[in-house]
């Protein structure tokens, strides 16, 4: 960075001022804010930061108003986290100060921290800082600023986000509007007229991202009336204008395609592609939110088309938010308007951005953590564990999300292939034509099955990672809520709660990994020399089956293959049979409900059986050791023996789960040279057969 010469002589100014301490507060904090401004023009927020402790430590700035600027340096630097904790100590800095300057910078931190927040859809914590923040200016008498307006209109946001009704919303809306207004006429400045601008966006999108296209309609043009007054008064800002004129048309036109009105949202997007803004990348975001309402598909694509050069112009990365945001939009518009080759080039793409994006949010968020410790190092324990505890859940989920969208377009493609060949056999074979229609029609038929469980299946996904996520965000919110009491009962029910719901996340990965091993056909090494009993000692313990209360379990060996050992591979033989003995515990878990209601004694609950038998070897086939698995549960259909061990497959959607056990119980046992099967003659319940090979 180069040194301007005009910003050295002010800081040495200050710095002289604060050593001598003249006692001259106002110019100052005059001096002090213009140095700020200067650094601000220039974009070099990481000196104006360090600029701002500095002043702050010498007295030059105010300590709120030096901690103001630190997060308005951070913001500028896209470190969203640090700038929220700046603010927040900002307020918390002056929250008691009767002071006119401290005052101002309460609300001006107030307001800063609540755009950000609402911004990224933190809603709860708008309310949570916003509330308290407007009723302390309130009993101040200072709640004529833009800043208490600014409030206002966030308060109104957050409480549409919640569903509140649209009278108290535009109860909210309507006085910040009229202060608006009244600082209009009042002051008359620029600077009236821009917040007035900015305030009646923030209510205007609002109404759009709720869907609420009629009240976005109204204040679409009340903001459009105040850019003609501007327009009118202040000749020359062409750029502002046009920029603003532009925000008007696009939020009209996108508010009268919500309504239905096409006709009348079309000429306004064809006014709005008059503006210069109109063709700046900000721009066609914009315009690919009109799109997206009017569900002109492929248009929204269009605006999507370069997302390499509109990163780099905007000065932006392919963050996680920026992949939501951009990317899945993109990916959205393709797939809506037919483009599948599109639509797989942009999944593929994510599939690819998704590792270095979440790396680099890692790194984004350490760094940003560590100038929080800097700053406060006095941060208790607890609250960095915490930090660190919903990092982690964030890269969870969005590990869970990449894994299940691999997943997914891993069968689409499989099944696309399978139906290809269907078709290029009918076309060689003519005189088959009838057996080979028949085919192609059962494999549409289990292409659409595939499809409306490949559905289900994320529908529970996305349950199963919400409920712990959910838990987990609760308890984060409680024991992290300042002077917070909580006794030792409590407390150790809140960790074994997090404890729990962090190793439901951590299972369901573990499933979806071995879901797409399961696809895998390479075989499984077999290193291990271990005795069938081991075996079946550990796949118990691991399925827990001997605590299940509603059932009874027993283990059956003949003497033969008591002594028998395997030459296998543990751990995936272990599996195999863990997931064949929890399938078991599932499909006897009726019976639990009906022993508590009936109050039915032991006898009658229902059982679960292991057996395990040795046969003799019969060239070329090897010595095999079978493990058998037998319960009085509901049963299975002979016809569909073979359809269970399919991916998803559920035929009883009563119970819980993912479809999946089976898929990878066979897996492992082919891999490891066996096979599991369902005994289709017994029909006293279900009983699967587990066999594995004894010898090398």
């Amino acid at each position: 960075m180069k040194n301007n010469p005009i910003i050295l002589f002010l800081l040495c100014l200050l710095a002289l001022t604060a050593c001598t301490r003249i006692n001259d507060d106002a110019r100052r904090a005059a001096e002090a804010d213009s140095l700020m401004t200067a650094l601000s023009q220039q974009k070099d927020y990481e000196r104006m930061a360090l600029v701002a402790d500095s002043l702050g430590h010498v007295g030059a700035l105010r300590h709120g108003r030096s901690l103001f600027w630190q997060g308005f340096a951070a913001y500028r630097q896209q470190q969203r986290r640090t700038a929220e904790f700046f603010w927040q100590e900002a307020m918390d800095a002056t929250s008691t100060s009767t002071d006119a300057a401290d005052i101002d910078c309460y609300a001006e931190a107030a307001s800063y921290l609540a755009g950000s927040l609402c911004r990224n859809a933190d809603f709860s914590a708008v309310l949570k800082t916003v509330l308290p923040a407007a009723n302390r200016l309130l009993q101040l008498g200072c709640d004529t600023t833009s800043n208490y307006s600014n409030l206002l209109i966030f308060i109104g946001c957050s409480q549409m986000h919640f569903g509140a009704d649209e009278s108290t919303i535009d109860t909210l809306f309507t006085q910040a509007y009229a202060m608006h207004l009244d600082n209009i006429v009042r002051n008359g400045t620029k600077d009236a007229y821009r917040d007035a601008v900015a305030g009646l966006i923030n209510i205007a999108y609002g109404w759009i991202k709720e869907e609420k296209y009629e009240p976005a309609l109204v204040w679409t043009d009340r903001f459009g009336q105040i850019v003609n007054d501007y327009r009118t008064r202040f000749q020359g800002d062409e750029t502002y204008v046009d920029k603003q004129w532009a925000r008007h048309l696009i939020f009209r036109a996108t508010a009268l395609a919500g309504t239905g009105r096409s006709r009348e949202a079309a000429k306004a997007y064809i006014d709005y592609q008059n503006t210069t803004f109109a063709k700046t990348f900000e721009g066609l975001i914009d315009a690919a939110e009109y799109f997206t309402v009017a569900r002109r598909w492929k248009e929204t694509m269009l605006c999507y088309s370069d997302l390499d050069k509109m990163f780099a112009t905007m000065q932006i990365d392919y963050s996680l938010e920026n992949i939501q945001k951009f990317m899945l939009r993109k990916y959205q518009a393709s797939t809506m308007s037919g483009q599948t080759d599109t639509a797989t080039a942009v999944a593929n793409r994510v599939c690819q951005l998704l590792d270095s994006a979440i790396i680099r949010s890692r790194m984004v968020d350490a760094d940003e953590i560590e100038t929080i410790r800097q700053k406060e190092f006095e941060m208790s324990q607890r609250e960095i564990e915490m930090a660190r505890l919903k990092l982690m859940n964030t890269i969870v989920a969005f590990i869970i999300l990449a894994v299940v969208f691999a997943v997914f377009t891993f069968i689409r493609q499989r099944h696309a292939r399978h139906l290809a060949e269907k078709n290029a056999q009918l076309a060689e074979k003519n005189e088959q034509m009838a057996e080979k229609n028949e085919q192609l029609r059962v494999a549409n038929a289990r292409a659409e099955e595939s499809s409306h469980m490949k559905s289900v299946f994320i529908q529970q996904i996305s349950h199963e990672i919400r409920t712990p996520l959910n838990i987990l965000s609760g308890f984060t919110q409680v024991i992290t809520t300042p002077d917070m009491e909580l006794d030792n009962d409590t407390r150790s029910e809140i960790n074994r709660e997090i404890t729990a719901n962090t190793e439901r996340i951590t299972q369901l990965v573990n499933k979806m990994l071995e879901l797409s091993d399961a696809n895998s056909q390479a075989v499984i090494a077999r290193t291990d020399d271990v005795p069938a009993l081991q075996i079946a000692a550990q796949a118990t313990d691991a399925s827990r089956i001997t605590q299940a209360p509603h059932l009874t379990f027993d283990m059956r060996l003949t003497p033969e293959a008591e002594e028998a050992v395997l030459h296998t591979n543990l751990n995936a033989a272990v599996r195999a049979l863990t997931l064949i003995l929890d399938n078991a515990r599932k499909f006897t878990a009726p019976a639990e409900a009906q022993l508590a209601a009936a109050g039915t004694t032991a006898a009658a609950r229902q059982s679960v059986v292991l057996s395990i038998t040795l046969s003799p070897a019969q060239p070329p086939q090897p010595q095999t050791v079978s493990f058998i698995v037998e319960d009085t549960g509901k049963g299975i259909p002979a016809s569909e023996a073979e359809h269970i061990f399919d991916e998803f497959v559920q035929l009883d959607d009563y119970y819980d789960g993912t479809g999946i056990g089976l898929t990878v119980a066979r897996s492992l046992a082919r891999r490891l040279g066996g096979d599991i099967r369902l005994d289709t003659t017994y029909t006293a319940g279900a009983r699967f057969v587990l066999t594995l090979p004894a010898e090398p």
